[in-house]
């Protein structure tokens, strides 16, 4: 029969009557279940009978010895502990304990305080890793509430999916997936825009492993819709204080994704930066808006640019523009849009950017103009942000004003500033 309650169990296995008698007495007074055992055949149709938690067995045993005793228990229960007790000294039988991965040792005829600490510090270990069970068994199920796809992953490992994830792939749950040897690389088209080469760890090293902290995108196949579009998701991690543990969630973009392609279809771009155009841009906010999704805006243009049109002539100019507006793309993410909002004056939209990252995103642009080498420019370009975070229900013109007045502070304080709105 299988023991279902938590109550530590215990087998003593000693072929000395009075020996295991006392090893008894010992234990049984704790708060453990005590089972008893006088050769290793007993012993193991014990361990099969009441699934111990704890073996406490001698390695010289009648009819099986101790070492064929642990072998076969771990085969029927592969986390029970084990305690070997040992009386003549032998070597090779300890060693071979030892491959065996015994939990502890005591020699006999067993002091009775090394035998409870022995036991005990089996006991702990058990407890830790129930504890550890409950807390995965408690994460997994509300993980199975999250409204959209989630993934743990443990260094480099998936460790579970939850149910809205399986059901995109088509099975109910993740152990049904697991059943079958399949794992999200196996779903995996693409990667942000390179085809994927089906790695298991591949899309996870290139997420955790990004210096410039982009989101990314993974283009997944529907396997109920195998001739349709492979969906867009934004992949996005928040890893656990003081362990590899991450939890990655997905975002459908897959809408925002074919709005993306219109656009750049109907040659929505700057002609002289190939940064967004405005009116594009403006559509791209506006669906923005209306996606729920959290964003922000950052809204920069180029110090005293009329000054160096004047001193090295628009030529100049425009390849400023140019090489700013190149300058900006290497150091944002693939997803972010930049666009040219007018003249010298410029947008990104950061689709998922609270104000930490925004700001920390434009000082690092700030200083990447200020640094650079601008061709026949020997003086030093530098540029002021404004940045703002979207305000649930806010419109599109009540944000892009926001962001025109943190831009107007950042200019009137000095520029060569970012200034947050």
């Amino acid at each position: 029969m299988k023991r279902k309650k938590k109550q530590l169990t215990i087998l003593v296995v000693q072929q000395e009557d009075y020996e295991r008698e006392r090893m008894v007495k010992v234990l049984a007074k704790g708060n453990a279940v005590v089972h008893s055992a006088r050769d290793g055949r007993e012993g193991l149709e014990m361990v099969s009978d009441f699934t111990p938690d704890i073996l406490v067995t001698d390695t010289a045993l009648n009819k099986l010895n101790g070492l064929e005793l642990i072998r076969k228990a771990r085969l029927e229960q592969p986390k029970i502990k084990v305690v070997v007790a040992f009386g003549p000294y032998s070597p090779k039988a300890l060693v071979q304990a030892v491959e065996l991965g015994v939990d502890s040792f005591i020699r006999l005829p067993a002091d009775s305080t090394k035998l409870r600490e022995a036991v005990m510090k089996c006991a702990r270990d058990i407890a830790l890793a129930r504890r550890m069970a409950q807390a995965d068994y408690s994460l997994r199920q509300l993980l199975n509430f999250f409204p959209g796809p989630a993934i743990l992953v443990d260094d480099l490992n998936v460790t579970y999916m939850n149910r809205r994830m399986a059901e995109f792939l088509g099975y109910e749950d993740f152990e049904a997936m697991s059943k079958v040897d399949l794992g999200l690389e196996d779903f995996i088209v693409q990667l942000n825009e390179e085809k994927y080469t089906g790695q298991p760890n591949e899309w996870i090293k290139a997420i955790i492993n990004d210096p410039l902290d982009r989101d990314h995108v993974l283009h997944i196949e529907n396997p109920r819709h195998p001739d349709a579009k492979a969906n867009a998701f934004a992949v996005t991690f928040n890893q656990f204080p003081g362990s590899e543990l991450r939890l990655f969630t997905l975002q459908d973009v897959s809408g925002l994704e074919d709005e993306l392609t219109h656009l750049e279809d109907e040659a929505s771009t700057d002609p002289l930066t190939k940064a967004l155009n405005r009116r594009s841009f403006l559509r791209m906010l506006g669906l923005a808006v209306v996606s729920g999704q959290p964003f922000s805006l950052i809204m920069f243009d180029i110090d005293h640019f009329k000054a160096v049109n004047d001193t090295y002539g628009h030529d100049v100019g425009d390849s400023v523009l140019r090489e700013i507006s190149q300058l900006v793309r290497d150091n944002v993410r693939e997803n972010d849009t930049l666009a040219r909002w007018g003249g010298e004056e410029f947008m990104i939209l950061s689709i998922k950017s609270d104000m930490k990252r925004s700001k920390r995103v434009a000082e690092r642009l700030r200083k990447s103009v200020a640094e650079f080498s601008f061709t026949n420019v020997p003086k030093q370009i530098t540029t002021s942000f404004g940045v703002a975070i979207h305000d649930i229900g806010e419109s599109s013109e009540e944000l892009v004003k926001r962001a025109d007045e943190a831009l107007y502070e950042a200019k009137e304080t000095g520029r060569n500033k970012v200034v947050a709105g």
